[in-house]
């Protein structure tokens, strides 16, 4: 098995440290990263390979070792610029856990314990499975002591309780809230559009609070993954690999066993998101989660035509023609007994609960108030990044056709927008 690539990103004291630990048998560092600007004029002492952050993604590595102490706000960043989140370790927080749980004062002392654990300088065959897993349990211990914190507030806004550990963004916190604030029978969920679930709106769940769950993504290789999951068994989860229709959805979710009242729907297709929605009648969630299309804006009723074969990747080369309008979730709420308890900061995800298991009180004052994505996930033709904007997303794909759900009647996004 060859040497592993990585890039180190922070070059502060930590990334020094990092230097003394690593094992150069097992690995070698093919750049290094900042996001101070100003090392990038100056240079680093025995370093010809410094990259900056936006150019990262360009590099054939297999892990980022971050080694300052923004670990979170880093990864984000990252993970902006297309790079996974698995490949994206934090070093710091074990330095740092060390150092200050044990109170290490002698440097030679501290250097030799970080060597016993981290996995780069011991046993390979782990292959950085021991730093993941410290990573993990300090991620885990924060979110409890956050939850117990804000599981009984009142908020203003979602953002208020949000916190990230499996999710995209801020979920996992909103989550949390919310079923400790909703009444739920069935610790059960449904959650489609997962990939591999090293991403997903449900996994901190299944993970901490032991729910039962069901996830299903059209990749089967995706779901072969997530079913090689090592620690898979210690938990109540059934995947399969489906392309989702409004004809199979309701089938496939029965089939599973999960029928009548559930607590959890969470919907990410980026497609017929809408659609799907509209069909389901096999299960009620208490809490659903929809992701929508911030780019047509809080005003407009729309979602793109159903299509049955719908691959957000093939219909527009921006990547931004897909799914539906936060308005029309919302009409859909209101229509079929739903609060609007808001969206989460990303503006990508909202939430919705069923009215008869929560006290209209608790509805967060700010809900309806609309979030602009601040995240630019727009290509061109050669699928390089434009980081549109605003109205520039949808000029981008003005002659693109929406439903518009008001009148049921599709017309062209620059006729709609009256761009």
């Amino acid at each position: 098995m060859g040497k592993k690539k990585v890039v180190v990103f922070g070059l502060g004291r930590v990334y020094r440290t990092f230097l003394d630990v690593y094992d150069r048998s097992k690995m070698d560092i093919i750049a290094l990263s900042d996001n101070n600007r100003s090392l990038f004029e100056m240079g680093i002492e025995d370093c010809e390979n410094l990259v900056k952050p936006e150019e990262i993604n360009k590099l054939d590595f297999d892990y980022i070792i971050v080694t300052c102490s923004f670990y979170d706000e880093i990864k984000k960043q990252l993970e902006g610029y297309g790079i996974h989140r698995e490949c994206i370790l934090n070093f710091y927080a074990v330095w740092e856990n060390l150092l200050v749980q044990d109170n290490y004062q002698n440097h030679d002392e501290l250097l030799e314990l970080l060597k016993e654990n981290v996995p780069m300088a011991v046993h390979y065959e782990y292959e950085f499975y021991k730093l993941r897993m410290l990573q993990e349990k300090n991620l885990f211990l924060s979110a409890k002591n956050f939850i117990n914190s804000t599981k009984n507030q009142k908020i203003n806004t979602l953002e208020e309780v949000e916190f990230q550990v499996y999710s995209q963004f801020g979920e996992d916190g909103i989550i949390q809230w919310l079923i400790h604030n909703v009444e739920i029978d069935k610790k059960t969920f449904v959650e489609f559009g997962v990939d591999d679930y090293s991403e997903a709106n449900t996994k901190f769940l299944l993970m901490n609070n032991n729910w039962s769950g069901l996830v299903m993504d059209g990749n089967v290789e995706s779901v072969d993954r997530l079913k090689k999951w090592n620690r898979r068994w210690l938990y109540d989860l059934t995947a399969i690999a489906a392309f989702i229709t409004k004809d199979n959805i309701n089938t496939l979710i029965s089939q599973a066993g999960y029928i009548g009242d559930i607590g959890i729907l969470s919907i990410d297709l980026d497609g017929n998101d809408y659609w799907i929605l509209k069909a389901i009648d096999c299960v009620s969630p208490r809490i659903l989660i929809c992701e929508y299309n911030n780019a047509y804006g809080m005003e407009e009723m729309v979602s793109v035509p159903y299509d049955a074969e719908f691959m957000r990747t093939k219909k527009h080369y921006s990547n931004l023609y897909w799914g539906a309008s936060i308005a029309a979730f919302c009409d859909w709420a209101e229509k079929n007994g739903y609060y609007y308890m808001g969206s989460n900061s990303a503006g990508n995800n909202a939430f919705f609960v069923r009215k008869d298991c929560i006290k209209k009180e608790m509805v967060p004052a700010g809900a309806k108030v609309f979030v602009e994505s601040k995240y630019r996930e727009s290509i061109d033709e050669k699928g390089q990044f434009t980081y549109l904007g605003g109205i520039d997303r949808l000029k981008c794909m003005e002659e693109m056709e929406l439903v518009n759900l008001k009148t049921n009647c599709v017309d062209t996004i620059k006729n709609i927008y009256n761009i």
